[in-house]
């Protein structure tokens, strides 16, 4: 009897233990019970069907009752906030603006995060300084919690090109812009796929369609190639900002657009680019990439994420990617200097996937619980799925490995998707892990190597840091008016000059002139400052 209460005590000690090494209270019998609401993507399945996450609300003594929204949170977002109709946690769904547009909404957890409740979001604040200056207002305040997934490629765009077609006519791999043209003329005219039609081939494809200034913002957009006149790229969805130089610039009014869009002119007017790409959608972009009904590849250069996504399992063999391509138009091949988007804060790095209520019923038990999202082990279970759901094997204490999808129909990509949060979700994927990817990654990393030595020149001067910049509430209501002004202009002549339907020599200066007339030198001071202001925190 006396050595089975020995036993008993010790458990119980040690029970205690592992709590307060998490942040819990040895004294804590009842789990707190929180509401929490969460963004998810249309694929993700139920949370409280992700095993991974019922262990980890064991783990910080918390119940959750989960609210999951998988559609249209923009359209009743202003609503709720308006109500103040929040629930305890919110994951993936506010932005920067929402803090200031909902003044006292939202809980500051600057007094709560600390070494004893918050120890991984702490740690990933020191290990990644990044994440901290992404997470914390001009204010000094901190509302949302960022992610950073430090596993994913610098770039999210490969240009693929057919190598299949380029052997069957006994081309090599384009290097500039003359062999590119080159290239898609012999595919449009040589029947390149083989099958006896000298008229299928689609030489180049893109995808810009939608809203959103999508030529400028779009991943796949022709807008890649701007890099070849020594334009740096950073990330999407920026607006055609960049920096050179230490100076914030447009290149929707640079000269060197202009001569990127007379080449694209002419490649167009030579019927070398999809002229349906215009009106085509992701879904049909993506389909076209995958061949016709007999299996047979029909475009001969597109813009990607990843070989056998973008191609299917069938064609994907046949893409090679394309190195960045030099602009020697009536120039030496070395006159600018050669560039490729580089988006690794924004595939890597992420604001606000995680904030409270400022009526949150227990705060420290909330951040407790998100705390354990940013554990080393419960992060790689966010991106890819749980240990327990079979999704991801831990080999080691520093290792994992992402297992191929329970559901054999389905592509790893689509299955993390399903399993999981994924990138939507609150994580630290340390440096030092290591963590064997599933076939999709395996080949997404190795396929961009081509461009890891062009990308290795962006510094701190030719970084656009947009994730990073912090502006008041003024010059954000400021710049959301006068940017979709400017909006306007750029995203409706970019067309029209590719189609032939303006010409591009004799509109340019009014073109120009009408971009600046509607605000871009404002919009260029408000966003130099913020610009500065981030090169400063750097150097502190």
């Amino acid at each position: 009897m006396k050595k089975k209460s020995v036993s008993i005590l010790l458990s119980a000690v040690m029970a205690a233990s592992l709590l307060s090494g998490i942040g819990v209270s040895a004294e804590s019998s009842e789990p707190v019970k929180l509401k929490a609401l969460a963004i998810l993507h249309p694929l993700t399945k139920d949370i409280p069907d992700m095993q991974w996450v019922q262990e980890m609300e064991e783990e910080a003594n918390v119940e959750i009752e989960w609210e999951m929204i998988r559609a249209d949170w923009e359209t009743v977002k202003s609503t709720r906030f308006a109500s103040g109709d929040i629930p305890d946690i919110l994951f993936n769904a506010t932005v920067d603006s929402d803090y200031t547009k909902y003044n006292g909404l939202f809980l500051d957890l600057n007094d709560y995060l600390s070494e004893d409740l918050t120890p991984n979001i702490m740690t990933m604040f020191e290990e990644e300084p990044d994440t901290k200056v992404l997470a914390t207002t001009m204010e000094g305040k901190i509302y949302g919690t960022p992610k950073f997934q430090g596993k994913w490629p610098s770039t999210n765009t490969v240009m693929f090109i057919n190598q299949t077609w380029l052997d069957n006519l006994g081309l090599e791999m384009p290097t500039t812009y003359t062999e590119f043209k080159e290239v898609l003329t012999a595919f449009k005219e040589q029947d390149a796929n083989g099958n006896g039609d000298p008229n299928d081939e689609i030489p180049l494809d893109y995808n810009a369609y939608g809203g959103n200034n999508a030529w400028f913002n779009s991943a796949y957009s022709l807008t890649n190639l701007l890099g070849s006149l020594g334009i740096q790229l950073t990330d999407w969805g920026t607006d055609a900002y960049f920096a050179e130089d230490g100076q914030v610039k447009c290149y929707a009014v640079d000269e060197r657009y202009k001569l990127f869009m007379e080449y694209i002119a002419d490649l167009y007017a030579n019927g070398l680019i999809n002229t349906n790409a215009l009106t085509n959608d992701y879904s049909a972009y993506q389909s076209l990439s995958r061949g016709n009904e007999a299996g047979e590849a029909v475009v001969g250069c597109v813009f990607g994420w990843e070989e056998t996504d973008k191609f299917g399992p069938t064609l994907y063999s046949q893409y090679k990617p394309v190195p960045a391509l030099a602009y020697d138009i009536d120039c030496e091949p070395d006159t600018y200097d050669t560039r490729w988007r580089n988006d690794y804060t924004g595939m890597n790095l992420s604001a606000n996937r995680a904030c409270l209520s400022a009526n949150c019923a227990d705060p420290e038990a909330a951040l407790r619980f998100i705390d354990r999202f940013y554990d080393q082990t419960h992060s790689v279970e966010s991106l890819f799925g749980g240990i327990s759901d079979g999704c991801i094997e831990k080999t080691g204490d520093n290792s994992y490995k992402v297992l191929p999808p329970l559901d054999e129909s389905t592509d790893p990509g689509t299955w993390k998707w399903t399993s999981t949060f994924a990138d939507n979700g609150p994580m630290y994927i340390r440096r030092s892990s290591e963590i064997e990817m599933a076939q999709d990654m395996t080949y997404a990393l190795e396929e961009r190597k081509v461009y890891d030595e062009v990308i290795a020149k962006a510094g701190a001067s030719d970084t656009y840091p947009q994730m990073f910049m912090k502006y008041t509430e003024e010059d954000q209501n400021t710049m959301a008016l006068t940017q979709a002004n400017i909006n306007n202009i750029i995203d409706n002549q970019w067309s029209l000059w590719m189609t032939g339907e303006l010409d591009i020599e004799s509109t340019w200066d009014s073109y120009v002139q009408n971009v600046n007339d509607a605000g871009l030198q404002q919009i260029l001071e408000i966003r130099q400052a913020a610009f500065d202001e981030y090169q400063a925190a750097l150097s502190e």
